[in-house]
């Protein structure tokens, strides 16, 4: 528990001020450019702290040193967001929130694979997954109600990020002999995830759980920055709270989908996502076609099911290539090419401030729908590679 909730914490810090950006923007006269500098930055710091850490290794009964390093870093933050009033005090702020969620996602996950020593580490995989997306999704949501009520709009959302990081510190500081407790190498692990009759994991599975998070968060990442502008100025949804409980149905479907697909096979659940995320950019292919907002709904509700799908299959296998080739930096990898993924909606922007948006729209689409093909011809080569492996064999 304290794990998950250093992780919520960090997740959380990471979407708070996503709401507040049109605050910023009327208050100091920001232009768009500069908060898109206020987000780029955050995953700036991410991939920072991610390819930092994976190269800097920590013995296995020291791993609270790390855990407290980046719950300071969101400590800090926060209060460097609280005062901001400026856009150097901001970068700066998200930088440093960037770091604290890039040093806590790699550790915690190291930490959680530790301590969860079960068949296919599905526990770890939950547990980490669970508390990124609720942290992501919980966010806008407290700060989204604070600025509608008009409560301590610039300093409410951190004061209670504070509060949050603070009681994760003390939980981490309780749990520590069990944090740090010595791990041994695993040997019965393999022989548990063959015994199921399923293939054999390699690092060419890594590679697929890596393709399908980087496509997987970019649309992701498309739906949440770019979805509320194209649903009032090209699907003509003129309702905010329509577009944003839509949202908050498709973070929620992902978080549920991960109990769900937990009790699946780990390759199961990957494929099945990656199959119905080539389901969902089609769709939403469809739908710019017609301009139909049902048809964006159910393929926005259709990537939240592959989202979820994607991530707990990928989380699962990953964790337990690098516990079994004792490689944890393959953790830190996952989650930096899902960060790179959140970039992608950025090519959308410039082209659709070079040309129309229908034929933005189609190209960008028409981009994401050969990388989801190619993913899934990945996914099922990968898959048929290796013969499966079955306990007496």
């Amino acid at each position: 528990m304290a794990l998950a909730l250093a992780f919520f914490s960090g997740m959380l810090s990471s979407s708070l001020p996503t709401p507040l950006y049109p605050v910023y923007i009327s208050l100091y006269g920001f232009s768009a450019s500069q908060i898109m500098a206020v987000f780029g930055v955050y995953a700036a710091g991410v991939l920072f702290a991610l390819a930092f850490t994976a190269k800097f290794n920590i013995r296995t009964d020291l791993y609270t040193r790390p855990l407290y390093a980046g719950l300071a870093c969101v400590l800090l933050s926060s209060l460097l967001m609280m005062f901001a009033d400026n856009l150097m005090i901001l970068l700066l702020g998200r930088f440093v929130t960037g770091l604290g969620s890039g040093i806590l996602m790699a550790y915690i996950n190291r930490s959680l694979i530790k301590l969860f020593d079960t068949e296919v580490s599905n526990t770890a995989a939950l547990t980490a997954s669970a508390s990124l997306i609720l942290g992501q999704a919980i966010g806008p949501l407290i700060t989204g109600e604070i600025v509608h009520r008009g409560f301590y709009a610039l300093k409410a959302p951190y004061v209670i990020l504070f509060i949050l990081v603070t009681a994760s510190v003390f939980a981490i500081r309780g749990s520590r002999l069990v944090i740090n407790r010595h791990s041994t190498p695993v040997t019965g692990e393999r022989k548990n995830v063959n015994a199921q009759g399923h293939k054999a994991l390699s690092f060419r599975d890594v590679i697929v759980c890596c393709m399908a998070i980087f496509l997987s968060w970019a649309m992701a990442s498309t739906f949440m920055s770019q979805g509320p502008t194209l649903a009032r100025t090209y699907f003509n949804v003129t309702s905010v709270q329509l577009v944003s409980y839509s949202l908050s149905v498709f973070l929620l479907i992902a978080g549920i989908t991960q109990i769900v697909m937990r009790k699946k096979h780990h390759y199961s659940s990957l494929k099945i996502g990656i199959v119905t995320q080539l389901a969902a950019v089609l769709l939403v292919l469809c739908s710019v076609y017609t301009t139909d907002p049902f048809l964006l709904f159910i393929a926005v509700m259709l990537e939240g099911f592959a989202y979820g799908a994607i991530l707990v299959g990928a989380a699962t296998i990953v964790n337990v290539v690098a516990r079994q080739s004792q490689r944890h930096h393959l953790i830190n990898l996952l989650y930096i090419v899902g960060y790179v993924g959140n970039w992608l909606p950025f090519s959308l922007s410039v082209m659709m401030d070079h040309f129309s948006q229908e034929k933005a729209l189609n190209a960008y689409l028409c981009l994401c729908s050969v990388l989801s093909a190619c993913i899934a011809l990945s996914a099922y080569f990968a898959g048929r590679s290796q013969p499966k492996s079955w306990v007496g064999a």
